[in-house]
């Protein structure tokens, strides 16, 4: 009996068990394209929200950072930017400022140079 229990177990796990676990690999491995989509959704929203604060807190002064005539700049170069702009009296939180210069790196990708 104890043979023929075993016997029925090993069936039932060739049957199901294995079968089952290439069908959960297989999510696992398609999942990270999943993860990409995802993340760049939230790109898309993260830079909507950074553009509406860019426009609340830069397009008073600023028209564009569209300007072909300038020289692109690295990542660090608009944080300097960006915070030089605290000495003009602009208020502004840390997290306002890291997404402002994260939208105007992105908004000229190709433009501006990499830091070195």
């Amino acid at each position: 009996m104890k043979k023929h229990l075993q016997a029925l177990i090993k069936k039932l796990w060739l049957v199901a068990g294995v079968p089952l676990c290439i069908l959960g690999l297989a999510l696992l491995l398609a999942n990270p394209q999943v993860g990409a989509d995802e993340k760049e959704k939230k790109k898309k929203i993260d830079q909507k929200k950074a553009f509406t604060i860019y426009q609340q807190k830069c397009l008073g002064c600023h028209d564009s950072v569209a300007d072909p005539e300038k020289e692109g700049r690295t990542r660090d170069d608009w944080h300097l930017v960006v915070h030089v702009m605290h000495g003009y009296g602009m208020d502004m939180s840390d997290q306002e400022a890291e997404a402002i210069t994260d939208l105007l790196y992105d908004l000229r990708s190709g433009i501006e140079k990499e830091a070195g």
